[in-house]
């Protein structure tokens, strides 16, 4: 007769152990273990700022935020002014193309009550030459004189007050314009020193100062190379006529 089989009673499973609790782990590095290895090995004299950067870590965490948006914002901003120089100078060359001077001045004038810095002197210079179209001298010597102002030092600048003086001229403030040619003449290239002296001399002349005239006239003679004996002559006979 076989044997009926044992049935053997199951041993208890043992209770689960009790985990341990296990450090923080941050991209594999135990944060802990970690931070003892490396103050381990911080040299006493560093210790106080590994400390300080233990403790403020998340103020400093703030701060390289804050610097980031910074950084964007500087971007969007310069992104921005991109944007807008961009417009206005589509803006500037419709009013440009406006034929009749008297209503692109006017437009002009519009443009620059909120024109952004980048398209200011090409405004002004437009506004000049339209201004002179129409006759509107005030208007032609004060965007003059800004663009001056603006450019500083520059062949630009210097463009803009030669135009100022002679806008002066056409207004009749002769001896405004004099002393404007007078001040360009001094530290004018060698090559349009002479025609300077000239137009300060014709001013003066125009002013009524024979006196001015005549030393303009002198200061021309003296900046014109030594082969142009024609304008010399030409100088030297409005000195003698201005003596007499």
């Amino acid at each position: 007769m076989a044997q009926r089989p044992t049935i053997q009673k199951p041993t208890p499973l043992s209770e689960p152990a009790l985990r341990k609790s296990v450090d923080p782990v941050m991209g594999g590095v135990n944060i802990p273990k970690f931070s003892a290895e490396m103050q381990a090995e911080i040299s006493p004299e560093a210790a106080p700022l590994w400390n300080f950067v233990l403790n403020h870590a998340h103020k400093i965490a703030a701060g390289v935020v804050v610097v980031v948006v910074v950084i964007l914002s500087v971007a969007g901003w310069q992104w921005y002014r991109e944007e807008q120089t961009a417009d206005a100078r589509l803006a500037l060359g419709r009013i440009i193309s406006i034929q009749d001077p008297a209503r692109r001045v006017a437009a002009l004038e519009g443009f620059l009550k909120d024109a952004p810095s980048s398209v200011e002197t090409a405004a002004h210079l437009e506004l000049a030459s339209s201004a002179v179209e129409t006759g509107d001298w005030d208007k032609a010597i004060a965007s003059y004189a800004r663009v001056a102002e603006r450019e500083g030092d520059t062949p630009l600048a210097f463009a803009a007050r030669l135009n100022h003086a002679q806008t002066l001229m056409h207004k009749g403030d002769f001896a405004a314009a004099r002393d404007e040619f007078k001040t360009l003449a001094a530290s004018a290239p060698a090559e349009v020193s002479p025609v300077i002296h000239q137009q300060a001399a014709e001013a003066a002349v125009a002013a009524g100062d024979k006196a001015g005239a005549i030393a303009s006239y002198e200061a021309a003679v003296a900046a014109l190379p030594p082969t142009d004996k024609e304008s010399a002559a030409f100088f030297r006979s409005r000195i003698a006529s201005l003596k007499k």
